[in-house]
């Protein structure tokens, strides 16, 4: 680029001579004349440029690119025997599935012809079913029978893409959902439904239901047959049945109630339970049933198969005033009739006043048993439940659940743990996952029932309103719980804690759960997870610590713990939504879990 023959004195108040004028003029005819050369040729290559434009997005729309890649994707090419395998694991794991069309399997016949062919043509897809058997909505209304009449087709072409496959089927409680203001359940809703499956009687081989009514309207349901004879209940391998007996509409008088409604509940447990030799798991609770006589217990192991169950869940999800106990005076009765059990769970009462007959006094052995379940009235020990917790002797035992159903706030309701010392004794060298109610605890107490398992893997030291009831929620922070609860402090942490000689409670703790009642500071648990991931005297690091709080952040401890979090720990720290409102810190509703579905093997929690 040639330089202007006036750069020196361009800007300034230099008048030029008509010698430089004239260079000035000849100057910028060249540049002009260069910068047009340029927009000529910039109009060219855009000329160009816009030529291939066209051709590309021509090139573009003649040709589906998306559409040929989805023809070679590896997800279509996959052979059907994988897709349906991909299928099954789609299924809900805790749950039969519902007719949703936004839930899998029916989800999966809605994505293409092909899926829907495979679904179809799957029999395992559809082996299991959680039927809605309401026929009123919440507020009263009746639903069209249209509508009932569809519900039916679709129930039949459920069940018939099964095959001959057994089946599992679930009713849904019309009682669990507490923000109804009307239980909206007939008695002829689940005859209805029990008589539209018929023909499919023979392949039943685990039932979830509820039973609700007079003992007349429970009675019919009990006995249905099919056209060839066949009782629905007499071949399962699992049943769950919730029983909630309407005694009023039986127009008994209350001197006759107490004997009458046990002889019919007696009758008709019998009537569900007997002939049935392939029941392998039982679940059985029993709703507003207190005035039940202490001779159904004795007579329990006469009306259900108890010798050939493996698991039998006395304890269910129902409230503990709605429930049924079973005195403890009792309970060696029940599991010495049931040598094969892997899984009991029983509400334990205190005993009666008056023995009916002798309390076994032989050692109770099942060598089989794994996993045990029991809430107890309180932490205190009696007579009768320091001879029960002696005699057992389960080698087998890994998992123990024990609660107090009698919720304490203050100190001075704070009792004798002698229940779990006892507990802890009987299963110190076999124990490796414990959940405990901490209502009424002491921290010392506590510390000692630690020491007394060193195999223990997991503890869940559950929120201690749940001894107010047996649904599995949380309560909403109230504005006195830190002042009720009884706190647990740095002191039970520092136990826990690797120390410089090695000694500490529960060397083998990977999964811990703590609800509510934690004093203890962020800053004692941060060091708590880095001393056992480093201390020699540990063998391996935490893998889960789960801890609701019940008091406000002191100090966010996530930083610190991030190299630990990094390799694998599952670190979640909750506070008040009052408390702090930076994170996700609202408690967790606990989803239904079926209560005879066990996994021994699996410790912590999702």
């Amino acid at each position: 680029m040639s330089q202007s023959p006036v750069h020196s004195v361009l800007g300034t108040n230099y008048v030029p001579t008509e010698q430089e004028c004239d260079k000035i003029v000849e100057f910028l005819d060249g540049h002009e004349n260069r910068l047009a050369e340029l927009q000529a040729k910039i109009a060219e290559e855009e000329a160009i440029l816009q030529k291939l434009r066209e051709r590309y997005e021509e090139l573009r729309d003649n040709v589906d690119t998306n559409a040929h890649r989805a023809l070679i994707s590896l997800f279509r090419r996959l052979p059907d025997d994988i897709l349906r395998e991909i299928f099954l694991h789609c299924l809900p794991p805790h749950r039969n599935p519902a007719m949703c069309t936004a839930d899998p399997p029916l989800l999966l016949t809605r994505v293409c012809g092909r899926w829907r062919q495979v679904a179809f043509s799957t029999p395992r897809l559809w082996t299991s079913l959680h039927i809605l058997h309401i026929s009123n909505y919440s507020d009263g209304a009746q639903i069209p029978e249209r509508k009932l009449d569809s519900q039916e087709v679709g129930i039949l072409q459920w069940i018939g893409r099964a095959g001959s496959m057994p089946l599992s089927i679930t009713f849904p409680d019309p009682g669990r959902n507490l923000r109804m203001k009307k239980r909206n359940y007939r008695p002829t809703d689940l005859k209805r439904l029990l008589c539209l499956l018929s023909p499919s009687f023979s392949r039943w081989q685990k039932l979830d239901f509820f039973l609700e009514g007079s003992s007349g309207e429970v009675s019919q349901i009990v006995e249905l047959q099919d056209e060839e004879g066949r009782n629905p209940f007499r071949q399962l391998e699992q049943l769950s049945v919730r029983v909630y007996l309407r005694w009023w509409e039986d127009g008994l008088g209350d001197s006759e109630s107490v004997n009458e409604n046990s002889h019919k509940f007696s009758m008709l447990l019998g009537d569900l339970l007997n002939c049935n030799k392939q029941l392998r798991r039982l679940g059985l609770y029993l709703a507003h049933i207190r005035a039940l006589r202490r001779s159904l217990w004795l007579t329990l192991t006469q009306i259900i198969p108890c010798a050939q169950l493996e698991v039998l869940d006395l304890q269910g999800d129902l409230r503990p005033h709605h429930g049924s106990v079973i005195p403890i005076d009792l309970l060696s009765n029940i599991l010495q009739a049931s040598p094969q059990l892997v899984v009991f769970k029983a509400n334990v009462g205190h005993p009666g006043s008056q023995l009916e007959q002798p309390v076994p006094t032989s050692t109770v052995t099942l060598n089989r048993l794994k996993q045990v379940s029991f809430f107890f009235p309180d932490w205190k020990a009696d007579h009768f439940s320091s001879d029960f917790i002696t005699k057992c002797d389960w080698p087998a035992l890994t998992s123990l659940y024990l609660r107090k159903r009698q919720y304490s706030t203050y100190k001075g309701d704070l009792s004798d743990v002698y229940l779990l010392s006892a507990f802890a004794d009987q299963v110190s060298n076999t124990l490796t996952s414990l959940r405990l109610s901490s209502s009424g605890i002491y921290q010392d107490d506590l510390i000692d029932v630690m020491f007394a398992l060193p195999a223990l893997v997991q503890i869940h030291l559950e929120h201690p309103g749940l001894s107010l009831s047996h649904d599995e929620e949380e309560e909403s922070f109230g504005p006195c719980d830190a002042i009720t609860e009884v706190l647990f402090d740095d002191h039970i942490i520092t136990h826990l804690t690797p120390q410089p000689d090695g000694t500490h409670a529960l060397p083998q703790l990977r999964f811990l759960k703590w609800e509510r009642n934690t004093g203890f500071s962020d800053k004692a648990l941060a060091y708590l997870l880095r001393q056992r991931s480093a201390s020699p005297f540990s063998p391996a690091p935490m893998k889960q610590v789960h801890i609701y709080f019940g008091r406000k952040m002191e100090e966010d401890i996530l930083p610190v713990c991030s190299d630990l979090i990094e390799a694998g720990l599952d670190l979640r720290l909750k506070y008040p939504p009052s408390f702090d409102t930076s994170r996700d810190s609202t408690y967790e509703s606990m989803g239904y879990v079926q209560p005879l579905n066990v996994d021994h093997q699996t410790f912590g929690w999702d």
